[in-house]
């Protein structure tokens, strides 16, 4: 029984690898520093992206055994707030915000993890970034940092 389960796992696994090697070759980016909605994706790769849009209302992130680093200290958010929908597996998320914004998670995470760094106040004039998606086996992480202090 034991050996049924690890040739179902490898099989699985096989089968994600194969799909991320297809999407690699399938599926571009749309994420300029401009773009005020995002199609993000990293594939075995990492991605740096740093938004000046105004207004910047988010977009979809995909993130297969990549890692994506996302700084929105100078974009200015859309008057609906930023909603970010992430599909992140095996890889990772670094999202940076200006100090005093509100980070929301309503997606799920399996066998991950999920870090907000962020403080903010109970003021509901802030704006606001929303992330709806999945992380499986891989990792967000917001931090707020003011916007003359680097990203490390």
């Amino acid at each position: 029984m034991l050996r049924f389960i690890f040739k179902l796992i490898k099989t699985a696994f096989l089968l994600l690898l194969g799909s991320a090697v297809a999407a690699k070759f399938l599926l571009e980016s749309n994420a300029e520093p401009e773009t005020e909605e995002i199609d993000l994706v990293a594939i075995f790769e990492g991605v740096d992206l740093v938004s000046v849009a105004n207004p910047f209302y988010g977009g979809k992130i995909l993130s297969l055994f990549g890692g994506v680093n996302l700084d929105l200290r100078r974009a200015t958010p859309a008057p609906t707030g930023i909603k970010l929908d992430l599909m992140v597996v095996m890889g990772g998320l670094n999202l940076v915000v200006p100090e005093g914004w509100r980070v929301e998670l309503q997606g799920k995470v399996y066998a991950g993890g999920f870090s907000d760094a962020t403080k903010t106040t109970a003021d509901d004039d802030v704006p606001t970034v929303t992330l709806t998606g999945f992380v499986c086996m891989g990792g967000i992480n917001v931090v707020a940092k003011s916007p003359v202090e680097p990203v490390s």
